[in-house]
């Protein structure tokens, strides 16, 4: 009996929902192995518990950030006031809150803005190739020819920082660098599939197979450089606030208020205890919050 075979016409439409399939599949899977993961679910909840005090602690003592009172100047710790109060007599558990607020919002948008830049980036030195790309990564090695620490520590001087947005434009200057070069490498990956070579038989530009088809595929290791990449930001700001060249006093962040504490040090502690605690542990519940992700969505470390 002869056998005959028969060829399936190609549809762009079953070819799309194929793959939104398959993205759904690897997104679910991604979350599976996430949440088995012990060490990530941990550090998820201590982020959220962080957060929530950063956000509502401070409403639950009845003082204002700025309120000062020198009669009760470098007190320790109380029933009335919980960290104690710094030189000026101002309550040190609503400036750590507030403080908190600052410093990781500025890692958050900072995050965010890198991996945008990076992404972009990135994604066209991948796709286009050829003198586009050399010109595009010999621009990356001249960022990355100079340390990171030294061109924000220089940008903060040029911007003389006095306020969030010039101090994230100067986190941010040459912080996507190693982001772009991930991304490009990923992007030179992918350009060689199967659903990216169909896309461009169908006349769709470079733009739209960016968008619509290679950033969705990234989108994993998007999410997990956005996370590794905060922690580095709220440290950066602190250290910078620290030697003077970040936020300036009455603004509050972590780093200002060890920056404030640190003449009380030998006399004081908990004035500078308080608030480099709850950079570690916010830096810490990042990084593994981060490695967990890395695991879940990196299908190479599965």
């Amino acid at each position: 009996m002869e056998r005959t075979e028969r060829f399936m016409p190609y549809h762009p439409e079953s070819r799309k929902r194929e793959k939104e399939e398959q993205i759904k599949g690897y997104w679910k899977t991604s979350c599976t192995i996430f949440f088995k993961n012990k060490t990530g679910v941990f550090a998820a909840a201590l982020l959220i518990l962080m957060v929530l005090f950063c956000l509502f602690g401070q409403y639950l003592r009845p003082f204002s950030v700025q309120e000062q009172n020198t009669a009760i100047k470098n007190m320790v710790p109380s029933a009335q006031h919980w960290f104690g109060t710094d030189q000026l007599g101002r309550d040190l558990f609503v400036r750590v809150c507030k403080g908190g607020q600052v410093s990781i919002l500025i890692g958050l948008l900072a995050s965010v803005i890198v991996s945008v830049v990076g992404v972009i980036y990135g994604s066209i030195s991948g796709y286009m190739g050829g003198r586009t790309d050399l010109i595009m990564m010999r621009i990356v090695e001249v960022f990355k020819g100079v340390p990171h620490i030294v061109i924000v520590i220089l940008f903060s001087i040029i911007l003389d920082v006095d306020g969030i947005l010039p101090l994230i434009l100067a986190l941010t200057v040459s912080g996507w660098v190693n982001t772009a070069q991930i991304i490009r490498g990923q992007v030179m990956q992918l350009r060689n599939q199967e659903f990216i070579l169909a896309a461009e038989c169908l006349g769709m530009s470079g733009w739209q197979i960016i968008i619509r088809h290679m950033i969705p595929n990234m989108m994993g290791m998007m999410i997990v450089a956005v996370t590794l990449d905060i922690p580095t930001f709220i440290f950066e700001e602190a250290f910078l606030s620290f030697v003077g060249l970040g936020l300036k006093n009455p603004s509050v962040s972590w780093g200002i208020l060890i920056s404030l504490a640190q003449g009380n040090l030998a006399h004081y502690p908990y004035q500078i205890a308080f608030p480099a605690i709850a950079i570690s542990i916010t830096m810490i519940a990042l990084n593994l919050f981060g490695n967990a992700l890395k695991d879940a969505f990196d299908p190479k470390m599965r």
